[in-house]
């Protein structure tokens, strides 16, 4: 009878944290795109599949970069992410419809399509949440933060965590490194051409 109660009590507290009126505050939809091009290094993130959670377990650090694709309302993401001490680099394509986008990867010979959105999030940082629909069916929630430098004030972090409980996450996170980044191939070819002319 204890084991019941006691499910019923996080469930309520679930579904407090989402109805929250400072939740509709923390949770709002970025409504501009342009701010999330750039350079952006992970800092922490989350998810409610524990799948996901120990692959953002093995990443050591990881960058995107988001450019616009020019007469479109698309973007092209490149990554490089260290994982295991290796480095995963890449780009893709990104579909944007109003707030939400769509990105697909091929990895490790399955599909992992991503459907989420921006959000709000503090100066110079970028928050997405998204669910991952991987070929085979297997779906998950994430959330992940983004800022220019990959360091985060303490208060900011706190707000990330509220916004986490919002959107009803487990409060197990994990924390990107800013050292030891893979490098960026692109920026290192720019560089060749610049000193070859």
């Amino acid at each position: 009878m204890s084991v019941k109660f006691a499910l019923a009590l996080l469930a309520l507290s679930c579904l407090t944290a989402a109805s929250d009126p400072d939740c509709e505050e923390l949770i709002k939809p970025l409504e501009d795109q342009n701010q999330v091009t750039g350079k952006w290094i992970f800092h922490v993130g989350t998810s409610d599949k524990e799948e996901y959670l120990q692959e953002l377990r093995t990443m050591n650090s990881s960058w995107i970069e988001i450019s616009p694709i020019p007469d479109s309302d698309d973007m092209t993401l490149r990554w490089g992410d260290r994982m295991d001490g290796k480095c995963h680099t890449g780009s893709v394509n990104s579909t944007f419809t109003g707030n939400s986008s769509k990105v697909t990867f091929h990895f490790n010979a399955t599909d992992h399509e991503h459907v989420g959105k921006h959000l709000v999030a503090c100066p110079d940082c970028m928050l997405w949440t998204d669910t991952v629909i991987k070929s085979g069916g297997s779906n998950a929630r994430n959330l992940y933060l983004y800022t220019r430098t990959g360091n985060l004030d303490d208060p900011y972090l706190e707000v990330f965590k509220k916004q986490a409980a919002c959107l009803n996450f487990p409060p197990e996170f994990h924390f990107g490194g800013t050292t030891d980044m893979c490098p960026d191939e692109k920026a290192a070819a720019t560089d060749v051409k610049e000193e070859e002319q």
